[in-house]
């Protein structure tokens, strides 16, 4: 009987302890995201076009399959035969004057040669639009956007911006957003909650979204280390991110030493991320 006695608190406190053990596990695993199972994003894009000769070579090298471009029938066409997608820019909006620099003749008269065509991937409408500067904004990228679909149908229309509070503004003017927010400061260090936080509000707000991945510096910005990449990049795949791109092959433009162009560590670590994910 004393045996029993004895036993069943020596069980109790067994049974605690193995709680306890999994609940601390539990908060320490849980600060790590988990990643979406994925063999590889469809849209995996970058900003800026490499020096080889077709301005892809080094970049699509690496595993990435949406390239920066104009909206010009040869290089779609040179895109095209390499299987790759053209994220072709139509900006920008200015958020001095709270106009498009590009007129819609404009717009009607290029996407005319290229409608249609198997390499364009998205049409990419302004990079950054503010609200908060221009009021009317959401309304003219809509319109923009509009005016992109009744020419070509088929391709997403896209934004970017990383002014979170900005969202619900420009919710539903584009198919895609892609979220800016960049995580690594130089004051800070990388604070991937802002990762996080910006993806929860699309979801909340219903928005399609792409991950913009930090892959510079200058003097706000600290350039991130490979690590530092490659855990930007497991955030992000913990969200609903349907693809991403990243920033940028060469910049900022007066820190060559910095670009992803001269960066080898930084470029094996995107080939990497690019390459099929396990399951």
């Amino acid at each position: 009987m004393r045996r029993r006695r004895w036993l069943l608190p020596a069980l109790l406190l067994g049974a605690l302890v193995t709680v306890a053990a999994a609940v601390v596990a539990f908060a320490i695993v849980g600060r790590t995201p988990t990643p979406t199972p994925t063999a590889r994003y469809a849209v995996r894009g970058i900003y800026d076009r490499d020096s080889s000769k077709t301005g892809f070579d080094d970049e699509a090298a690496l595993g990435f399959n949406a390239i920066d471009s104009g909206p010009y029938r040869d290089q779609m066409d040179a895109l095209g035969r390499r299987g790759l997608k053209g994220i072709v820019w139509l900006g920008p909006y200015s958020n001095e004057s709270c106009s498009f620099t590009r007129s819609d003749r404009w717009v009607r008269s290029h996407l005319a040669r290229i409608a249609g065509h198997r390499a364009v991937g998205a049409y990419f409408i302004d990079d950054e639009p503010d609200a908060d500067k221009c009021p009317g904004a959401p309304a003219q990228i809509k319109a923009r956007a509009a005016l992109v679909k009744s020419i070509d149908r088929r391709p997403p229309t896209l934004i970017v911006s990383y002014q979170v509070d900005q969202l619900e503004r420009f919710a539903g003017t584009v198919d895609v957003i892609g979220l800016d927010h960049y995580p690594c400061s130089t004051r800070h260090g990388c604070d991937y909650d802002v990762i996080n936080e910006q993806a929860a509000v699309a979801d909340r707000l219903g928005i399609r979204y792409w991950g913009v991945i930090q892959a510079f510096g200058d003097d706000w910005y600290k350039l991130p280390s490979p690590h530092e990449l490659h855990s930007q990049f497991l955030y992000w795949r913990a969200t609903k991110m349907e693809g991403y791109l990243v920033f940028a092959w060469r910049w900022p433009k007066d820190r060559p030493k910095q670009w992803l162009a001269n960066r080898s560590d930084l470029r094996a670590q995107l080939a990497k991320e690019n390459a099929p994910q396990r399951r």
